[in-house]
């Protein structure tokens, strides 16, 4: 056997062996006493943590997560969709999401790649109140940032946004 021979079947079982590796789920269903649930857990590697909420159109999710490991957050998505509606490593550890559609609900905890590949842990904290047939007050951008009304904030599609703008007050002129 020649040696390039052997090195490809050994770089294809290598292959194999990293591809084939499982990932360790947990689902959860979330019960809420009344309106608030926390949650304490810990996850390792590529492991993730599913809590399954179930709410109607027009509630409200208050997630906070509080991690031991700054690459841990979380995203919420509907039950089986892989789009998620609130992408924590974009959005940050708090989500405040209006629900358009009565269902089922993933709020999904894990690791960045980054952590996850270093096989790193996390302890968390996650804390989740629903707020149902309450008024509670949702940010909602003022239409003035949102010039070719798509309902997307105009500099979401020139990369301008600055965290420290308020949004939601008209857009000034200079």
């Amino acid at each position: 056997m020649s040696i390039k021979l052997l090195l490809k079947v050994m770089l294809t079982t290598v292959f194999a062996a990293v591809f084939t590796q499982t990932v360790q789920a947990q689902q959860y269903k979330v019960e809420f006493e009344p309106q608030r649930a926390e949650l304490e857990q810990q996850i390792t590697g590529d492991e993730f943590n599913d809590y399954l909420v179930s709410a109607k159109a027009g509630d409200i999710l208050n997630v906070t997560l509080t991690p031991s490991n700054l690459s841990n957050y979380f995203n919420i998505l509907p039950l089986d969709s892989n789009e998620a509606v609130f992408i924590g490593s974009i959005e940050g550890h708090e989500a405040k999401y209006q629900l358009s559609i009565d269902g089922d609900y993933i709020v999904r905890v894990y690791l960045m790649r980054n952590a996850a590949r270093r096989g790193e842990t996390s302890d968390y904290k996650l804390t989740i109140i629903k707020h149902a047939g309450v008024a509670v007050p949702v940010k909602t951008m003022h239409p003035r940032w949102d010039s070719d009304g798509d309902g997307i904030n105009d500099c979401e599609n020139d990369g301008s946004c600055d965290h420290t703008i308020d949004y939601t007050k008209p857009k000034t002129v200079n």
